[in-house]
């Protein structure tokens, strides 16, 4: 059987959640010449709706949303049987967020601005990792 292009190792997907619309659009342009599929969600209870109806592989999750914040979403994807990984992205990415996003099951983290090369790396090998079944349960 030929694999359907939403299989994750053809078209890995990510879900970005940030009230910056300006984010959605930069990694829009970051992934244009990639497999990866964009969805969006400018919530956290936008995020939910679409969890509800989609699975990605990779959460990208601005450090606070509208109505809630990365930890939100951490506890609400941690019940999930594929648990997909979450990245933070912050204007104040620090020593002490990229420790307590680890320290809490989180992936990773990334600075704002994205850079194409640092989101694409970073990507690629949380993809890798998600690709291989070894995303940690929490």
């Amino acid at each position: 059987m030929k694999p359907d292009k939403t299989d994750l190792h053809v078209a890995p997907s990510v879900l970005m959640v940030s009230g910056d619309k300006q984010d959605h659009g930069r990694l829009r342009k970051i992934l244009t010449a990639t497999t990866w599929r964009l969805r969006t969600a400018e919530t956290y209870t936008q995020a939910l709706a679409v969890l509800q109806r989609d699975r990605p592989a990779i959460l990208l999750c601005e450090a606070s949303l509208p109505d809630g914040s990365w930890k939100d979403i951490l506890s609400q994807i941690a019940a999930f049987p594929d648990v997909p990984l979450l990245i933070v992205v912050s204007g104040n990415a620090d020593e002490r967020l990229w420790s307590e996003v680890l320290n809490l099951g989180g992936y990773d983290v990334l600075s704002k601005p994205l850079e194409d090369e640092e989101v694409l790396r970073t990507l690629g090998l949380a993809g890798n990792r998600a690709a291989a079944g070894m995303a940690s349960a929490f």
